[in-house]
């Protein structure tokens, strides 16, 4: 029989028809019913459900569902007065709806209903919330992971041997099965099942080791009260999925599901890991938003294309399948360093205009097999204010179809050039730039990889046994990007670490020396050994503003005025011309040269030879694991090691604090940078 309801709509579904002949008890509720019919025909996100305390059984036919109307959180549409009456075509004259949607749940979901205002009238059935199963939530909202023992089956299953790690996505408790000996007591300890087919996207992304862009904590189970926030779709039925007879009057019900969306906001673990905000798509592409590693990253689902943005603010691009840009009108790049290009094919430029190279240094040109310049429809010309010269330990031809002319001072030939010595042919060689290659030291292009060298991550299948995959590939660039698992921890970051460590022990080893010698000033009875050890409190502090903590609670022995440490010491000023010319070198161990030329070249800046060194020997080691295969496996040329990450990131404060106590400057700082003489 069709109902029409009071907006007008036609139906086939009875709601609450014949309620008072159905029911005795006729209290609104709210009722807990159980969903067990989900298609709606209106599409308006109403539900069958049976409510037991009603219909006294759990086993309904179709006369004893109650059909229930979906109460949305938040929904609006254009008033009914503001639409046209005649005008079916406008989009503007007829009405418009926005707000939120998440319907339905799955058969067999407990939800809670309730009967408006207590009419038991057909349309006054709502139902406005689900009801969670006890301890069933550990996929919401982040499809979040434990830490697990995988066994064999669930490895067999998974067509994996070895994820080569124990934090893997989890699903639910089974409510159907415990084990002896558990209870609600103790379910924080019992064993979840793998999520394999997450686990396995993860692993095909190369994502499955890593706790930032991979695998995450984000779960309703995580911690009490919860710092998780979300939400996450039930997912698409599977193709495959089995049926059983769940349904109402025992129909067959298709309940297996592929993963589903996900967003999440997530303030964090009890130690403040994983503040982040996340959107995943089922088939694994994501925006990450990560408030605790200080990331931006957006990648898609096959892991062969990825954007990321450091907190350093490093951008880094990864493409498996290339990369294409087109301005119409200007397109600019500027670097306040170096701009590398690798190929290994070609590089073309075509211009159809003019081509402008220019070097405010040299201009350097090298082709292994030759260097051709042609001109086609013009002229070719070479200038040069001190001298232009050329040599071939084979032979030189010039030739002409027209005429052909030699014009100077003195044309010589056979005769040694004036200024170079008559030394025969080595003095003839010096007229071309024989020491002209790629790693010349005026050149100073450094090739990584090679034959042999396993440097880059296989796009195809980056984990096998849980080991990631590598392969050959050379690159000249400072910071090679692979497929996932990128190291991240590059040559240029390494070296961006050490610098920005130095500079900051500087900076604090200047302001300490300042505030030692005004505390002399202020208190000259404080004995020299007494000053050597407030220094050293001072110094073990990891900040000048933990300097200035400290100087307060010991304020009441020194008696020192009010110092803003942040304006003493060597100026931002300085130490940002410092840094500069420190980053500019194109290695770790070129930084430590560097640092030692400008102490031996400068006599402004005093450090001890003890001291110095140290610094030295740690920027040596650190270009060792850089350059070493065996030891380098936390930057690009192969991968990861806990105990070089806890060196390179944790121990360089406390290898070059010891660095950073004797320095002092001269009365006359700050230094004449115009004099400052860096190689």
């Amino acid at each position: 029989m069709s109902i029409k309801d009071a907006r007008g709509f036609v139906d086939t579904q009875t709601n609450q028809k014949d309620y008072n002949e159905k029911y005795v008890d006729n209290d609104p509720g709210p009722y807990v019913g159980v969903v067990k019919v989900t298609v709606d025909p209106l599409k308006m996100g109403r539900l069958g459900v049976n409510i037991p305390a009603l219909s006294n059984t759990n086993n309904p036919s179709s006369r004893q569902i109650i059909w229930c109307h979906y109460l949305s959180p938040f929904y609006g549409a254009k008033p009914l007065g503001a639409v046209s009456t005649n005008d079916l075509d406008s989009y503007d004259q007829n009405q418009t709806s926005y707000g939120f949607w998440a319907v339905p749940p799955d058969i067999d979901t407990e939800v809670l209903v309730l009967f408006a205002k207590g009419e038991n009238s057909e349309n006054s059935a709502y139902w406005i919330g689900c009801v969670q199963q006890p301890k069933v939530n550990q996929q919401v909202p982040g499809f979040g992971s434990t830490q697990r023992d995988i066994n064999a089956r669930e490895l067999a299953r998974s067509g994996q041997t070895n994820y080569g790690t124990g934090f893997l996505p989890s699903g639910d408790i089974n409510r159907n099965f415990q084990k002896a000996g558990q209870t609600i007591n103790n379910s924080n300890s019992w064993d979840l099942p793998l999520n394999d087919i997450l686990a396995n996207q993860l692993a095909s992304e190369g994502l499955v080791q890593d706790t930032v862009r991979g695998t995450t904590s984000s779960s309703a189970q995580r911690e009490t009260p919860s710092q998780v926030f979300g939400i996450n779709t039930p997912g698409p039925v599977k193709s495959d999925s089995r049926k059983k007879n769940i349904g109402l009057n025992g129909a067959g019900v298709r309940a297996d599901r592929d993963l589903g969306q996900s967003f999440v906001m997530d303030d964090g673990d009890v130690d403040g890991n994983n503040r982040l905000t996340r959107i995943r798509t089922a088939s694994g592409h994501q925006l990450l938003m990560h408030d605790t590693e200080g990331v931006v990253y957006i990648a898609n689902g096959s892991g062969k294309a990825f954007i990321e943005m450091a907190k350093d603010g490093t951008i880094s691009v990864y493409s498996d399948g290339g990369i294409n840009l087109r301005s119409g009108r200007d397109f600019n790049l500027h670097s306040d360093m170096n701009i590398n290009f690798h190929a290994k094919g070609s590089i073309n430029f075509t211009a159809e205009a003019s081509v402008a190279l220019n070097s405010e240094g040299y201009l350097f040109a090298m082709g292994d097999q030759g260097v051709f310049t042609s001109s086609q429809n013009g002229v070719i010309q070479d200038y040069a204010l001190q001298g232009i010269t050329s040599y071939t330990p084979a032979q030189q031809a010039h030739g002409a179809l027209g005429e052909f002319h030699l014009q100077g001072s003195q044309v010589h030939f056979n005769a040694p050039m004036q200024g170079v010595g008559d030394d025969g042919e080595q003095g003839i060689a010096k007229w071309g730039p024989s020491w002209l290659k790629p790693d010349s030291e005026y050149v100073r292009i450094k090739v990584t990889g090679g034959p042999g060298k396993f440097i880059d991550i296989d796009d195809n299948q980056p984990f096998v046994n849980g080991q990631v995959k590598r392969r050959e590939n050379r690159t000249t660039v400072t910071d090679f990007v692979t497929h996932e698992p990128y190291g991240r921890k590059s040559s240029t970051q390494q070296k961006k670490d050490y610098v920005n460590e130095a500079i900051s022990q500087i900076k604090k080893g200047s302001v300490v020396n300042e505030v030692i010698e005004k505390i002399k000033q202020t208190n000259p009875e404080i004995s020299a050994t007494e000053l050597e050890r407030i220094k050293a409190e001072l110094l073990e502090q990891p900040s000048i503003k933990a300097v200035a903590d400290q100087l307060g609670k010991i304020n009441d022995k020194i008696k020192l005025p009010i110092l803003d440490l942040n304006n003493i010491g060597i100026s931002s000023t300085e130490l940002e011309l410092i840094k500069g010319e420190l980053l500019k070198q194109p290695s770790i161990k070129a930084v430590a040269d560097q640092i030692g030329k400008v102490v031996q070249f400068n006599d402004k800046i005093k450090l001890p030879t003890a001291n110095l060194n140290n610094l030295l020997d740690l920027g040596n080691q650190l270009q060792n694991i850089i350059d070493d295969p065996k030891l380098a496996l936390q930057n690009f040329v192969v991968g990861q090691s806990s105990s070089l990450i806890d060196f390179a990131k944790g121990n360089i404060a406390n290898q070059i604090k010891d660095f950073a106590p004797p320095i002092k400057f001269l009365d006359n700082f700050p230094i004449n940078f115009k004099g400052f003489k860096f190689f």
